[in-house]
């Protein structure tokens, strides 16, 4: 499988099964730091941040100079750290 065409089939709303496609793609070339961003991504968007987080520190693993993962790990991580100072002051 292409990257393009899973990009293709997000695009087309079909996000779920291009996940399913690249947990396949990603058991045969586990390696490939493309796929493990691509899922990441595709995991962001759908919000569930932190199994994007798993994705993007896999892909930092593999690369870890790599700044998009990077960039993402630092969203994510300021995200799920953020919290309103003024809901734990009356």
């Amino acid at each position: 499988m292409e990257i393009e065409e899973l990009k293709r089939m997000e695009r087309e709303g079909r996000r779920a099964e291009a996940m399913r496609l690249l947990e396949q793609e990603v058991a045969v070339f586990p390696e490939n730091a493309d796929l493990w961003l691509i899922w990441g991504e595709m995991l962001y968007a759908d919000g569930r941040m932190a199994d994007a987080l798993n994705k993007f520190n896999t892909v930092l693993r593999l690369e870890p100079e790599h700044n998009k993962a990077m960039n993402y790990v630092t969203m994510i991580n300021n995200i799920l750290g953020y919290y309103c100072k003024d809901m734990f002051n009356p």
